[in-house]
């Protein structure tokens, strides 16, 4: 095959076509590659390429038009026209296949296009300012929602503080004043706002602004709230059962006190027939004594004087029972107090007649600072057993712990309940 100097004018212009082309489509590799290409040795081989394919076409070109207008030309690349066109074939392939890895490179790599769709895909609302203040990137959401509060597209940070400082006067948008920056929209939704600046590897800083759905933790949130004053109410309830629970025990066992009495006094009277019938004085005065006690026990608790203290009913209901109350010291003037301190002495009066068949009371009251204690002791039975708190001295407890006390009881050697108390000061809460 001859060379490129002997060949027909028409085989020589489409080869310079061909190597025309081929070096467009070089210049525009090295184009495409400026700054995305990693590798060294690609970018000189590429423009290698360029430059060979330059001096080819420049000397053939030039041999063209000299042969055209008849002049005198040199030889200097007196290649065969395959060999001319095996080299054009294949820059033709290399630069077409750098072509497309650049182009598959381009789809994996991030770029601003794709860093924006990603984030307009972000349920949250985000947006970046400058230092100056104006937008920087701004998502879909974002934008979606200033334009909810304030009917005009985001420009700068200014608009956008602005904007939610006035948005309860706006568009219907409420600024939630028990929650943290949480704004509740016309829709239903809560959006909690979250301003912070962020520093670029340039060292510029740039404002962060972020709206976050808080919609399903806003409702948690107000179901937690309904539940908790349901709650509130239950328990003020069963403060009150629980009140009247102690005072219905109280006047249980009261009422078991004074019904035995009155089997007692039916009991003498039917002893006293017995023993009278069958002539036994010795024992008819004993059982006359018994009856006498009775018959003052009834007739004490008919005396009911009117307008009587906790403390006075208390000694009432002693005495009307049988047990001397033995008191030592004052109980406070505090409302409360006193009257959880009776509570502690009505329920120790009624252990003590049911289990330890006492006769007398103890009492001690003492102040000491700014707490005061209540001290009841008995002259009954010893407990056979450690006494753990139930029933009434559990709720009597729980009385106790609501007054900020404590209460201790002893079992061994003898029974002893203690209970202290801290005075509140007047002019606190």
């Amino acid at each position: 095959m001859t060379n490129f100097y002997l060949s027909a004018a028409s085989a020589q212009t489409i080869l310079l076509v061909a190597l025309f082309l081929t070096l467009i489509l070089s210049l525009f590799l090295q184009l495409s590659a400026y700054g995305r290409q990693r590798d060294k040795w690609k970018r000189y081989l590429h423009l290698s390429v360029f430059l060979f394919l330059l001096i080819l076409l420049s000397v053939l070109a030039d041999a063209f038009s000299q042969i055209n207008e008849g002049l005198e030309y040199k030889t200097w690349l007196s290649l065969p026209m395959w060999l001319l066109w095996c080299i054009t074939f294949a820059a033709d392939f290399l630069i077409i296949w750098d072509i497309a890895g650049l182009c598959r490179q381009g789809r994996q790599e991030l770029g601003r296009d794709s860093i924006k769709q990603a984030l307009d895909m972000l349920p949250s609302g985000i947006c970046y300012f400058t230092p100056s203040g104006s937008v920087k990137l701004c998502n879909r959401q974002m934008d979606s929602l200033f334009r909810r509060i304030s009917q005009s597209d985001l420009q700068t940070l200014a608009e956008l503080q602005d904007a939610l400082s006035n948005c309860d006067a706006c568009s219907g948008v409420i600024r939630l004043p028990w929650e943290r920056q949480t704004y509740l929209f016309p829709d239903g939704k809560a959006w909690r706002y979250r301003q912070t600046e962020v520093k670029a590897e340039d060292g510029v800083v740039y404002t962060e602004a972020i709206f976050s759905d808080i919609t399903e933790l806003y409702n948690k949130n107000l179901e937690l709230k309904a539940q908790i004053k349901r709650l509130n109410a239950i328990s003020r309830e069963l403060k009150w059962l629980s009140d009247n629970a102690l005072i219905l025990t109280r006047e249980k066992e009261v009422l078991s006190a004074k019904t035995k009495l009155h089997d007692n006094m039916g009991a003498g009277l039917i002893a006293i027939r017995h023993i009278l019938y069958h002539n036994r004085t010795e024992e008819a005065a004993n059982a006359m004594d018994l009856f006498r006690q009775a018959v003052s026990a009834i007739k004490y608790d008919n005396a009911h004087p009117q307008g009587r203290s906790e403390l006075d009913r208390f000694l009432h209901d002693a005495e009307a029972i049988g047990i001397k109350v033995n008191l030592s010291g004052n109980l406070p003037e505090q409302e409360e107090l006193r009257r959880v301190m009776i509570l502690a002495m009505r329920e120790c009066l009624t252990n003590s007649v049911r289990h330890a068949g006492a006769t007398t009371l103890y009492i001690t009251v003492e102040k000491k600072g700014d707490s005061i204690s209540l001290k009841i002791t008995n002259d009954g039975r010893y407990p056979e057993t450690e006494v753990v708190p139930k029933g009434g001295l559990h709720n009597l407890y729980r009385h106790i712990m609501d007054c900020g006390g404590t209460m201790e009881i002893q079992s061994k050697p003898s029974f002893a309940l203690t209970v202290v108390l801290p005075v509140i000061k007047e002019g606190t809460e």
